[in-house]
């Protein structure tokens, strides 16, 4: 694979078995009174929240638009749900602010803060997962990662922060 390809990869695209184990992992927390805090993108994030209400557990949605204006559109009936089952949804913008590329790196600096511990699943080298590790470094935060095979550049991100100090990660326990 060439470094190319590598920046390539699109964060929103992780593998069915991420997405499998994201929800199982927040299920897992969320059936033990862990509340599930995370971004309600595409991918990881989404799944991060339908486990959690798998679990019959607390998530909280950290918006990078305001609350009228949610990112992405097909999660409406996601948020909607998180927020009906007692969860929540915290932007810090005003009505009317759609989602631009700054605010999910602002709205990472937010979520790490109301977190107790940082959890990536699956990360390419550039992506908001690990914008939001390197919030979680600079805040004090514990980092966890699944460890990935390096021949899976959608986790290549990961392998990164290993080297840089976050603890890897094989099961809930």
């Amino acid at each position: 694979l060439s470094p190319s390809r590598w920046r390539s990869q699109r964060s929103r695209e992780p593998s069915k078995a991420a997405l499998r184990y994201a929800r199982v992992l927040s299920s897992w927390f969320a059936e033990r009174g862990g509340a599930i805090v995370s971004g309600g993108a595409k991918g990881i994030d989404g799944a991060a929240h339908r486990g959690a209400l798998d679990g019959a557990g607390v998530t909280l949605v950290v918006a990078a638009s305001s609350f009228d204006r949610p990112f992405p559109h097909e999660h409406r009936p996601l948020f909607e749900r998180v927020v009906a089952r007692g969860g929540g949804y915290l932007s810090c913008f005003e009505l009317g602010i759609d989602a631009r590329r700054h605010q999910f790196l602002e709205r990472n600096a937010l979520l790490v803060a109301l977190c107790h511990a940082l959890i990536v699943v699956e990360a390419p080298l550039r992506s908001g997962a690990r914008n939001a590790a390197k919030w979680a470094r600079q805040l004090g935060r514990p980092c966890f990662v699944v460890p990935s095979p390096p021949w899976n550049d959608r986790g290549r991100g990961c392998i990164a922060e290993l080297q840089l100090g976050a603890r890897p990660l094989g099961a809930p326990e």
